[in-house]
Formats: structure tokens, C-alpha cells, sequence
């Protein structure tokens, strides 16, 4: 993503260690004009790792959950 506001940043950043602080990272995504576009591609792919749209692997799993129950309840 040409547009993407860790362009350029270092991979680590996004990729930490367990424990590591991931603040940094979601500073640089609330701020980034893909923010969405990121987030839409990482929730489609539940093997994806580390921060993206400024979430977590294990908040992006709980939000494909609850889309789940949404869907079951509608």
C-alpha cells in the first residue's frame, strides 16, 4: 500500500515480540489514510500476525467472532 503510514517504518514495530510494547505501532496506524483498508485485509485472514490496522491477531479474532454471531442472529 503505496498510501500506508508505516511505509518505511520498521517491520519489528508491527511484528513484536511476545510482551513487547505495540503502542508506537497503533500511534502510527490511527494516524495512517489506509487504516481501514488494512484492517479489512488482516480480518479476512485469520493467519495473519501482528498489528495491522491498529489491532491485535486477538482483537482481530474477536471481532471476526462476534461478525459470526451477528450473521447467525440476522
Amino acid at each position: 500500500m503505496p498510501r500506508a503510514q508505516c511505509r518505511g517504518e520498521d517491520p519489528s514495530l508491527f511484528f513484536p515480540s511476545l510482551g513487547m510494547d505495540t503502542v508506537k505501532a497503533r500511534v502510527v496506524c490511527s494516524i495512517c489514510p489506509v487504516r481501514k483498508e488494512c484492517l479489512d485485509y488482516a480480518t479476512g485472514d485469520p493467519e495473519i500476525t501482528g498489528i495491522w490496522g491498529g489491532t491485535s491477531g486477538k482483537q482481530r479474532q474477536k471481532m471476526r467472532s462476534e461478525r459470526r454471531k451477528l450473521r447467525g442472529v440476522a
